[in-house]
């Protein structure tokens, strides 16, 4: 599965991407969030996870805030982000992801839509 930042998709926010996900990889891919939210993991580095293949070194860091941040690019880099969001929030993401566990879905899904740069799945291969 890649992870892709496109930061101009015309009228659209820009978009990090992750795609295309089978059900197994959505299925690992909640669990490593999971472990954020119980407090296991302090931060995950989504962009080294074994079936994740960062495009254009592509890098997002997913960890628990005060408050939804959102994906933010990190200062003075190109594509670096971290994906700050509360409890709630990621518990809400982890629900919209739990739907791509399942054989049949298709699609794509927004996992947060917080502020400027969108975090998205799909089951297509990048087709924005």
């Amino acid at each position: 599965m890649e992870l892709e930042y496109i930061p101009d998709v015309g009228y659209y926010t820009p978009l990090i991407i992750m795609s295309p996900i089978i059900p197994t990889k959505a299925d690992q891919l909640h669990k490593a969030i999971q472990d954020v939210i119980l407090g296991s993991e302090e931060t995950l580095d989504i962009h080294t996870l074994p079936f994740i293949t960062p495009v254009d070194g592509c890098r997002l860091s997913a960890q628990i805030a005060e408050q939804d941040d959102g994906a933010v690019l990190i200062e003075k880099t190109k594509n670096h982000f971290t994906w700050k969001l509360t409890h709630k929030s990621w518990e809400f993401s982890l629900a919209l992801l739990d739907h791509f566990t399942s054989p049949d879905i298709s699609g794509y899904q927004y996992l947060d839509d917080t502020l400027a740069i969108h975090v998205i799945i799909s089951t297509y291969y990048r087709q924005w």
